[in-house]
């Protein structure tokens, strides 16, 4: 039986991956540096301090603590403005929560940021536990921040489900023993193939989702 569902963020519940891509390009811009070409993939894969060391190794004056500051001003007004709701997630959280299946958000970006976005898109009264990379200490490279909050709910990997945009962090979980579900997303689009063979199930749309289906995976 299902307990609980942890949801990635970015490309995930937030339709935020366009607002990162541009703030990558416009943050170099502004310090005055070249950014390499497809900056933006490798930022997706990084907590905001290892952000911020990739872009002082460019060029960026200050230090990890300074940028990560500048960083995290940017991205907050980006959450709080920009951002949207990726098709049909908010309803779908109020049917897990309707069901007594417990909602966690595990992120490697601002928990500020990302607050203020579910705030605005009504999504935050059905999310019982935000937590980010930053906090745990480790990427999703490696499950910590799953396993975090399975245990925060009193369930077992395989009691939870794991929504992820990121192939990366959908392997990191199945391979802790969550099921995973994968959201269709821009920024994976060429990983189509590699993601069907991880994932549980991938879906365009929460709309396609029920409860009962997630008894299922």
């Amino acid at each position: 039986m299902i307990k609980c569902a942890i949801f990635d963020a970015d490309g995930t519940l937030l339709d935020s991956m366009q607002m990162w891509r541009d703030i990558t390009y416009e943050y170099a811009e502004e310090k005055g540096i070249k950014a390499p070409e497809g900056l933006h993939h490798t930022m997706n894969r990084l907590s905001m301090e290892q952000c911020a060391d990739l872009y002082r190794e460019l060029g960026v004056p200050g230090t990890t603590e300074e940028v990560v500051a500048q960083l995290a001003d940017c991205a907050f007004n980006g959450y709080r403005l920009r951002v949207g709701e990726k098709p049909g997630a908010a309803d779908f959280l109020g049917l897990l929560r309707e069901n007594g299946i417990r909602v966690a958000v595990a992120t490697a970006s601002q928990i500020a940021g990302v607050r203020a976005a579910l705030e605005r898109l009504g999504m935050l009264p059905h999310v019982e536990l935000l937590v980010s990379c930053t906090e745990i200490g480790i990427g999703k490279e490696q499950p910590d921040i799953f396993l975090h909050c399975a245990k925060a709910f009193g369930a077992e990997p395989g009691e939870c489900v794991v929504f992820e945009d990121s192939l990366y962090a959908m392997e990191t979980a199945k391979k802790a023993g969550f099921p995973v579900v994968a959201v269709e997303d821009e920024s994976n689009a060429l990983l189509r193939e590699p993601i069907q063979a991880v994932a549980n199930r991938c879906i365009a749309s929460y709309n396609e989702l029920t409860v009962e289906l997630l008894s299922d995976l």
